[in-house]
C-alpha cells in the first residue's frame, strides 16, 4: 500500500510538472514590437516613412528576430493625403507595410461611423478596442464593436495586444457621429464611468483574458498624458489595472521611451509613446518575461519598394487635385514653435491661429455678407504652419486637414466667456485642442489661477468656475468703426463665426453653445476659406498674392493687430502667471 501511495504521489507530481510546463510561457525567445502612433496620414514627410518601417520589419525578420508592428491610433486623418479618399489609401499603405494590430484613435471617426467601419474592413491588420461599444437602446450597456484584444504569434512567442480608446473621443470627434439617426441618444459609446471605473474594468477584463493566452500582454491605447484627459490618461489606466508589462500610448503626441509607471499592484509597467507624424519609430524588446529595451529606431535608410510606390501614387494623386498655387508667403506663418514639435495653436496665440481666425472673420463678412462681431477658431483645427515660399491648396489643406465647415451662431457674452474659459483649461500645464484662437477679440488668461471649469465624464462643459473665479479676464471686442476694443458685455448677443464643430456641434466639449441661435451651418469649407483669404492679399511683382501682414485685406482696419511674421502672433491673447489668484 505504501508503495502504491508513493507511486501515486510521484505520478501526481509528474502530471503537475507537465501541466506547468505546458502552461508556462516561452520566455527563451526575444520579440521586438515596433510601434507608431498619431501618424495622421503623414505618409512620408518625417524621419520615418511607411516604406522605411516596412523595410525595418523585413530586416529584423531576415536577421532571425521575432517582430510585430502595431499602431496606437490616429492614422487615417490629418493631411491632404488622408482626406483624399477618407483614409482608404493610407489603409492600403499600412497593409503593404505589414502592420499586425492597431487600435482606434479619435480621428478614425472623423469621416463618420460608416467610413470608419469601411476602413477597418479594408485593413489586413487586426483592429482592437475593449471599450468601444454599440448600444441597442439608451439603457443598454452595449456590446463591443471590435475584439478587445488580438494575440499575435511571431516565431514561438505569443504577444497579446489589448486595445483601448479615450472616452473623450465622444467630444473630440464630431459628437453627432455617435448618435442614433434621430439624435436622441448615443447609439455608439465608450465605456468610461463617472471616475473611469468602467474604463478600468474593461481594460482589466480584456487583459486577464488575453494574458491567459500569451507570453506577453501589452496595452495599445490612444489615451495620452495631457491634463485635459485626467482620469482617462494612460498613466491613470496603468495605476488602476494589473497583469500587463507595457503600454504603447498615443493621442498626446508625446515622445518618451521606457517611462516606468506603477500599476495597481505596485509593479512597474513600461509606458512609451513615439511622438507623431512618423517622426520616430518606437521599438520595445521583450525577453524572459520582461520588457528589456525601450527606444526608437530612425529608419532613414532602406525603403520597401512596393510601399514606396504606393506612397508616391497617393502623393501624386493629391498633387494633381490640390497642387494649384494660390499665394507666396515671405516667411512661414507658424502654428508651432519654429524648429520644434511644440504646438503653439493649442496653448497660446500664434500666427497661424491668427490667420485662420482672420480668414473666417473676413470670409463671413466679405464673401457671405454675414458680418460677425468676431471669430473663434479651435487650435486643434490649426495643425501645421503655412510654409514659406509658394503656397498651394495642398498646404492649406494640411493646415486644416479635416475639411470642416464654418458655422455662424448668435450667443451671449456669458456664453463666449464660458467658451474662452473652457478653452483655456490647460494653459500653463499642457495643451488642449479646444484652446481658442481669435479674430476681432482679445483676452487675458491668468495661468496662476487653477482651472475651475466643471465638466462631465466625457469632458463636456457643464458650468463655469464656482464663485466666478475665472482664469480668463479682460475680454474685449474690436470695434471696426473706432479701431478700439470695448469690454465684452455678458448680457449682449454677439454674432460669431468659427468651426461648426465647435460652435454648432459642441465638439471638444463646447456645450455652452447649446441653445445658441444657428445663423448658418455649412457656410464654407475651412481650408478653402484660408485660400480665399490668401487671394485677397495684395499682389507682388509676379502677380501672386503675398501673405505679408501689411497686404492683408484686414490691414485697412484702424489699429487692427496683425503680425503673421511672428510665430506667437499679434498678441491678441495674453497669458500671465503673476496675477493675484
Amino acid at each position: 500500500m505504501l508503495v502504491v501511495k508513493e507511486m501515486r504521489m510521484r505520478l501526481n507530481v509528474e502530471i503537475a510538472a507537465i501541466a506547468m510546463a505546458v502552461a508556462a510561457p516561452c520566455f527563451a525567445a526575444r520579440v521586438t514590437v515596433l510601434h507608431t502612433n498619431d501618424t495622421h496620414a503623414h505618409v512620408d514627410d518625417g524621419s520615418v516613412a511607411f516604406s522605411a518601417i516596412a523595410a525595418e520589419k523585413t530586416r529584423l525578420a531576415a536577421a532571425g528576430e521575432n517582430v510585430v508592428l502595431v499602431d496606437a491610433g490616429d492614422y487615417v486623418q490629418g493631411t491632404a493625403l488622408g482626406g483624399f479618399d477618407e483614409g482608404r489609401s493610407v489603409i492600403g499603405i499600412m497593409n503593404a507595410a505589414g502592420y499586425d494590430v492597431a487600435t482606434l484613435g479619435n480621428h478614425e471617426f472623423d469621416y463618420g461611423i460608416d467610413a470608419m467601419l469601411r476602413n477597418v474592413g479594408l485593413a489586413k491588420f487586426r483592429t482592437v478596442c475593449c471599450n468601444f461599444v454599440r448600444k441597442a437602446s439608451p439603457a443598454d450597456r452595449g456590446t463591443r464593436v471590435f475584439p478587445a484584444y488580438a494575440v499575435v504569434t511571431s516565431g514561438t512567442v505569443r504577444v497579446a495586444f489589448v486595445g483601448v480608446t479615450t472616452p473623450t473621443t465622444l467630444v473630440s470627434a464630431k459628437p453627432s457621429t455617435f448618435l442614433d439617426p434621430a439624435g436622441a441618444w448615443r447609439k455608439y459609446d465608450f465605456l468610461a464611468g463617472e471616475r473611469g471605473d468602467e474604463l478600468y474594468a474593461a481594460v482589466q477584463s480584456a487583459v486577464d483574458e488575453a494574458a491567459a493566452q500569451a507570453d506577453y500582454t501589452v496595452v495599445v491605447g490612444h489615451m495620452g498624458v495631457s491634463p485635459d484627459c485626467t482620469g482617462y490618461r494612460s498613466t491613470d489606466v496603468i495605476a488602476h489595472t494589473t497583469n500587463f508589462v507595457a503600454f504603447i500610448d498615443g493621442h498626446s503626441h508625446s515622445e518618451f521611451t521606457g517611462t516606468r509607471v506603477r500599476n495597481a499592484a505596485g509593479k512597474e509597467v513600461v509606458l512609451t509613446q513615439s511622438g507623431s507624424y512618423l517622426g520616430v519609430l518606437g521599438a520595445l524588446v521583450f525577453e524572459d518575461g520582461q520588457c528589456v529595451s525601450a527606444g526608437t529606431v530612425f529608419s532613414r535608410g532602406a525603403k520597401d519598394a512596393e510601399v514606396e510606390r504606393l506612397e508616391k501614387e497617393l502623393a501624386d494623386a493629391v498633387e494633381r487635385q490640390l497642387g494649384q498655387e494660390v499665394a507666396v508667403a515671405p516667411t512661414a506663418i507658424s502654428a508651432y514653435v519654429p524648429g520644434t514639435t511644440d504646438r503653439l495653436a493649442r496653448r497660446e496665440g500664434c500666427a497661424a491661429g491668427d490667420y485662420a481666425a482672420d480668414a473666417a472673420w473676413w470670409y463671413a463678412g466679405e464673401k457671405a455678407s454675414l458680418a460677425c462681431d468676431f471669430a473663434l477658431m479651435n487650435g486643434g483645427n490649426v495643425r501645421a504652419d503655412i510654409p514659406s515660399g509658394r503656397v498651394s491648396l495642398k498646404d492649406f489643406r494640411t493646415v486644416q486637414p479635416f475639411a470642416g465647415a464654418l458655422g455662424v451662431v448668435e450667443a451671449t457674452g456669458r456664453q463666449v466667456l464660458d467658451a474662452l474659459e473652457f478653452g483655456a483649461q490647460a494653459v500653463g500645464e499642457g495643451e488642449f485642442g479646444g484652446f481658442l484662437q481669435v479674430a476681432g477679440l482679445r483676452y487675458t488668461v491668468n495661468a496662476a489661477r487653477r482651472p475651475g471649469v466643471r465638466m462631465d465624464a466625457t469632458g463636456s462643459w457643464i458650468a463655469g468656475p464656482k464663485n466666478g473665479a475665472y482664469r480668463v479676464k479682460d475680454v474685449k471686442v474690436y470695434d471696426r468703426s473706432t479701431g478700439r476694443y470695448r469690454a465684452l458685455d455678458p448680457d449682449a448677443v454677439y454674432r460669431i463665426v468659427g468651426n461648426a464643430f465647435t460652435l454648432v456641434e459642441g465638439g471638444d466639449g463646447f456645450a455652452m453653445f447649446k441653445g445658441a441661435k444657428v445663423v448658418e451651418n455649412g457656410l464654407a469649407t475651412d481650408y478653402l476659406v484660408l485660400a480665399e483669404y490668401a487671394k485677397a492679399f495684395s499682389k507682388g511683382e509676379d502677380g501672386m498674392p503675398r501673405l505679408a501682414s501689411e497686404g492683408s485685406p484686414l490691414a485697412s482696419l484702424p489699429a487692427y493687430p496683425i503680425a503673421y511674421e511672428k510665430p506667437h502672433g499679434s498678441g491678441r491673447i495674453v497669458i500671465v502667471t503673476g496675477l493675484a489668484r
